[in-house]
């Protein structure tokens, strides 16, 4: 037979707002479960469920926090502090891949959690220590002396990858927005609203916290604990997305994404198919006239993708089909004819060729001289004397 023995000296949830927090706590780690295990084919959302996870340690560090607590449980002391450095990289992850199909995990994706590997590292030190030692520690208030600081240092962290991350992310949606609004149904604005919505709360949250430790650095005090704030909002937006994924199991459970669903139409006529590819060819004319991205030396065609929201093969068939030519013979086209406005705008006096061919976008004087000569006839140097 099973006895069920109860802990001696049970941690008590003394107060309704406590009890709320921990309510929210158990639904976000059910919910990263669900994320992170069901369905499997669904990639962003291996990174929603780990961003989920780290909420709820987050919370039940929160609202269990004592010196009672840690004399008890000695190896936890400030281990739960580095999911906080996973929040905001996990957010701008989960929305990467989210909008974008194409994209894959690379070394530099992992580049991301270096904050977070940073901090254990540092810590070591004092998670090896023995549970006595530990306790007596915590007991006493006689951490090393390098503890707080350190800690301080993360927490700077912490705030710097609030600015940048939220930047990254609201600058991804806009370019995506600013590409792909026209082509997104009623399904597909509501979903990307979603993100925006998800994004903003994020940040909202984020300047609380950030405010709530400038004024605990400080020594100040407010009329509100701003971290009651930040640890509430972070409750009412697990709850949000497990109502949200009740009544939209398809935004989280099948494979597909923004993107696909732009993608994933049924066959057409071919006169619908002529319009659109005439309407995309239109659209790269623009693109290309208006954002020049040919003048980055080393653009690749996988840039376009995250940069338009077009899949690499139907980038491709637009340069092969439409404009008849490769995406390099049209990338070197462009600069040609950059490089010929910058020397008819006598650029070439002031500067050296290797600097012009820089500026149009060419990563070596001599691709850029053989490229010249292929669309002109003339080399740089011949083109400067026949206008002269």
């Amino acid at each position: 037979m099973i006895l069920l023995v109860r802990i001696e000296r049970p941690m008590v949830i003394d107060n309704y707002f406590n009890l709320g927090l921990l309510m929210g706590a158990v639904l976000s780690f059910l919910l990263s479960i669900y994320l992170l295990f069901y369905p499997n084919r669904f990639y962003p959302n291996r990174f929603l469920g780990a961003l989920a996870l780290t909420w709820a340690i987050t919370v039940f560090a929160f609202i269990l926090q004592s010196p009672e607590f840690f004399s008890r449980f000695p190896h936890l002391y400030a281990s739960p502090d580095v999911c906080t450095l996973l929040f905001f990289p996990l957010m701008y992850l989960y929305i990467r891949f989210y909008l974008y199909t194409d994209a894959r995990m690379t070394p530099r994706t992992y580049l991301h959690f270096l904050p977070a590997v940073a901090y254990v590292i540092c810590f070591i030190p004092f998670f090896i220590l023995p549970g006595s030692e530990k306790a007596e520690m915590i007991q006493q208030n006689s951490l090393p002396g390098w503890f707080r600081p350190l800690q301080t240092g993360f927490n700077l962290i912490i705030i710097l990858q609030g600015v940048f991350y939220s930047i990254f992310s609201l600058r991804m949606l806009h370019k995506f927005q600013y590409f792909r609004k026209r082509r997104l149904s009623k399904f597909q604005l509501e979903s990307f609203q979603w993100l925006k919505t998800f994004t903003i709360i994020n940040i909202i949250l984020w300047v609380a916290g950030t405010t709530g430790v400038f004024l605990e650095i400080f020594g100040l005090s407010i009329f509100i604990d701003l971290f009651k704030v930040y640890y509430m909002g972070i409750t009412i937006l697990t709850i949000l997305l497990s109502i949200f994924s009740i009544q939209r199991p398809q935004l989280f459970s099948e494979p597909e994404d923004l993107k696909d669903l732009l993608r994933s139409r049924t066959k057409q006529t071919a006169s619908i198919a002529a319009d659109e590819s005439g309407e995309d060819y239109t659209f790269f004319l623009n693109y290309l006239e208006n954002e020049k991205p040919y003048l980055k030396t080393d653009l690749k065609m996988q840039d376009l993708v995250e940069e338009t929201g077009y899949t690499y093969k139907r980038i491709s068939e637009i340069f092969n089909n439409q404009f008849n030519k490769s995406f390099y013979d049209v990338m070197n086209e462009y600069r040609t004819m950059e490089a010929k406005q910058l020397i008819k705008s006598n650029f070439h006096v002031n500067h050296t060729l290797n600097h012009l061919a820089e500026k149009a976008g060419f990563n070596s004087k001599a691709t850029f001289n053989r490229t010249f000569k292929k669309y002109t006839g003339l080399t740089p140097s011949e083109f400067i004397k026949s206008i002269q």
